[in-house]
């Protein structure tokens, strides 16, 4: 019994993990813990805007405007283009339903799409669509117009949402009259960077068609077969990065600080 015992050890040790059909490892009891984990950070940092705003009395707080992103701020006389990213992580500390509304997205679609995606992916994902959002400011927002606030990435989910929903078959209604709804508020409603939600809504799909149109071979190893789409989805996502990037080359020699 001992013998058998080892054995079937050894044989659920060597045996291939289970994955989804984008190719996360299955585990019941795993927690959405990147998604928290932003949570906590852009409630963190909206409690620093605050505190810093009451502090110093300074429009905008030094929080804010150390975070946020304007398209100047990538152009030769201000090169900052780490704030394309940063600017995802703060949002309006005069209106606090800004960051309950993404903080309530990203919990209710993060907390779906992670588990499937797995961790690396849903962090591609996500950085991705945050930077779409900033490249598609940088063209197409008034150059020291300032944008904040994580909508880009959650419009980059609600994109990829709907594909991965069509990937595996699912009713897509509900999903495509969110996008629908959040895409005539992002219009409608004064003073919200439709241009930082398109910008995440396409590349967000784009990202979900790379990870959900990865091209299969069955080899009848599921092991070797994970191993290939991981690398064809890495490739996929890192030619959407390297587009970015170059847009956003491309965007900082068009940037004019006096027009």
């Amino acid at each position: 019994m001992d013998c058998l015992s080892r054995a079937q050890d050894e044989f659920q040790r060597r045996r291939p993990p289970a994955r989804s059909q984008f190719g996360a490892v299955l585990r019941p009891d795993r927690r959405p813990m990147v998604t928290f984990a932003l949570i906590g950070l852009c409630v963190l940092l909206f409690a620093l805007q605050l505190l810093s705003g009451t502090l110093t009395g300074a429009n905008p707080d030094p929080v804010t405007g150390a975070l946020w992103y304007a398209p100047v701020q990538t152009s030769a006389w201000f090169f900052e283009p780490w704030r394309m990213l940063t600017s995802a992580l703060v949002h309006s500390p005069t209106n606090a339903m800004h960051l309950l509304f993404n903080m309530f997205a990203l919990w209710f679609i993060g907390r779906a799409i992670e588990p499937a995606l797995g961790v690396l992916r849903y962090i591609a994902l996500l950085t991705l669509s945050a930077l779409g959002g900033s490249v598609a400011v940088l063209f197409l927002t008034p150059v020291w117009t300032p944008t904040l606030g994580a909508s880009g990435a959650v419009f980059g989910l609600f994109g990829a949402l709907f594909i991965l929903m069509r990937a595996t078959g699912s009713q897509t209604g509900g999903i495509l009259t969110l996008i629908g709804i959040n895409v005539v508020i992002s219009f409608v409603i004064p003073g919200i960077s439709w241009q930082g939600h398109f910008g995440g809504l396409v590349v967000g799909t784009l990202c979900a068609l790379v990870i959900s149109k990865t091209p299969t071979r069955t080899s009848g190893d599921r092991g070797q077969e994970a191993r290939r789409a991981a690398r064809w989805q890495s490739i996929g996502l890192l030619g959407i990065a390297g587009v970015l990037v170059l847009l956003t080359g491309l965007g900082m020699n068009l940037v004019n600080p006096y027009s």
